[in-house]
């Protein structure tokens, strides 16, 4: 065998296992759900000069952002980049292939990286657990020269039966844990039962001051 068709196989092979790897990651046990994760720019309105762009990989090559909350693909890592208005305009980047994208994003000058990597899925939970999804809101703290600092300010936890329970990022390695919200047997008590028999105490209370 040669050594061209053996350096073909070879090729053919990683590509296979790339493929397979990639496949079953995208698996999730039928015992388990899987968690998206959500971000938002708090105050991208405060920087009108630049346009903030994610770009990941694998995907995506290249979208801007507003003040409304995105996601990625569950196995993507993204980073955020923000470009000055008139840049974006004048190298037409809304023209550029991925390749082109990618490369001006990561070498020209004129761009401020974020050194905060992004993960398109919190992971997975339990079927059986009331989580629903995660909300990670971000801050821009600023854009000088090639660096934008940005910073991971609170996330929210969105379950199920419409609750939500926010907590605010004490590290920003460490994402806050998520705590189980009232149950629809909680909600019943704490809001139904509990508020019905405060008034019937009162209403005993009124009613036995009046007989005396």
């Amino acid at each position: 065998m040669s050594s061209f068709n053996l350096s073909k196989i070879l090729i053919l092979l990683l590509i296979l296992v790339s493929i397979i790897g990639t496949s079953s990651a995208d698996v999730i046990n039928p015992s388990e759900k899987n968690i998206p994760f959500n971000y938002q720019l708090s105050n991208i309105q405060d920087y009108p000069d630049y346009v903030f762009i994610l770009h990941g990989t694998p995907n995506p090559s290249l979208e801007v952002l507003n003040s409304s909350e995105f996601s990625f693909y569950k196995l993507s890592t993204c980073s955020i980049y923000a470009v000055p208005r008139d840049v974006v305009n004048s190298v037409k980047l809304d023209q550029m292939d991925d390749t082109q994208a990618e490369k001006f994003l990561k070498n020209d000058t004129r761009v401020a990286r974020s050194n905060l990597t992004l993960d398109g899925s919190y992971g997975t939970v339990n079927v059986a657990d009331p989580l629903d999804r995660a909300l990670i809101v971000l801050k821009i703290n600023s854009v000088q020269g090639g660096n934008l600092d940005i910073q991971k300010e609170k996330i929210i936890y969105r379950y199920n039966n419409g609750q939500r329970v926010e907590k605010l990022f004490q590290s920003q390695n460490q994402t806050p844990e998520p705590t189980n919200p009232l149950t629809s047997w909680d909600y019943y008590i704490y809001f139904i039962v509990l508020p019905i028999l405060a008034l019937g105490v009162i209403l005993f209370i009124i009613l036995k001051k009046r007989s005396n």
